[in-house]
């Protein structure tokens, strides 16, 4: 495959609002470790996370293609990305944007031997260009690091509908306010733009069809609520704030308070929303 090149810009800015720092994806560097990164493999029910697996590809089966053209934006290193394309029905080809390029590189090699990759993209959201019209454009928990600001953000999002065919359909997979993940926020990491719910005001009032499925996603907090130690909810806490510093103690006790209050049988649930998007 040919590898369109370009320097991936890292950067952090504080959001307008005073109140957060709209950070990159700190972590890909610790994926081999227990730490941050297993926080997404380790902590969610499986069984949660396959049916909102299950729900994007019925999504994608439901389109009228003799070979479905597919955009995933945001791949990774491609787990999501491969779990829904073994699913698929029928013929189809996928693209992939991803702007870490040692992450698409390894998405493109984990991909490929079983699943039909197209062209592969090392760029943002915002400095991404094509002619192409896709009947599926998906993304599942990037939209936090599209833009800076809410003007840039909407920017954003109206591109992704310009990418869609006459019958293409646009999923976010996202967080709504009531997501467990912030409500445990000692601070808000995310401007509220973020929000599913200003995704899903922002298109129907462009006066496109927008559905939305709720679905659960439980995490595991059991082993950070059996212990008085401190290690594995600083680790929490870097995940939920998406940041690469450690909480102090006094900020891990309150954090840990947070936990406490709105856990339910050791389970925090962030509350998937599933936003479909066609005209």
């Amino acid at each position: 495959m040919r590898l369109l090149k370009e320097q991936k810009q890292t950067r952090e800015k504080p959001c307008r609002q005073g109140i957060c720092k709209m950070a990159n994806w700190h972590f890909w560097g610790e994926k081999e470790f227990s730490d941050v990164y297993e926080n997404i493999y380790i902590r969610s029910v499986m069984e949660d996370w396959f049916n909102i697996v299950f729900e994007i590809v019925n999504e994608i089966n439901l389109q009228k293609s003799t070979k479905k053209q597919i955009l995933d934006i945001g791949c990774g290193e491609g787990h999501t990305t491969k779990q829904i394309l073994d699913r698929i029905e029928g013929n189809y080809i996928c693209d992939l944007l991803e702007p870490n390029e040692n992450a698409l590189t390894s998405a493109e090699a984990f991909l490929t031997p079983e699943n039909n990759v197209g062209e592969i993209y090392p760029r943002t959201l915002a400095t991404f260009k094509t002619n192409k019209k896709y009947d599926i454009v998906f993304t599942s928990h990037t939209n936090y690091y599209w833009a800076l600001n809410e003007k840039d953000y909407d920017t954003q999002l109206k591109k992704l509908t310009t990418m869609l065919n006459q019958r293409g359909k646009l999923m976010i997979l996202t967080l709504p306010e009531e997501s467990d993940h912030y409500n445990i926020m000692l601070r808000q990491a995310y401007p509220n733009f973020n929000h599913a719910q200003y995704i899903i005001n922002f298109y129907k009032k462009l006066g496109f069809n927008v559905k939305i499925k709720k679905l659960n996603m439980k995490m595991y907090v059991g082993d950070i609520l059996s212990t008085k130690n401190f290690f594995d909810l600083k680790i929490f806490y870097r995940f939920i704030h998406n940041t690469d510093s450690y909480p102090s103690d006094s900020e891990s006790k309150e954090f840990l308070e947070k936990i406490k209050k709105y856990q339910r049988n050791n389970y925090l649930d962030f509350k998937d929303y599933l936003i479909i998007v066609e005209r």
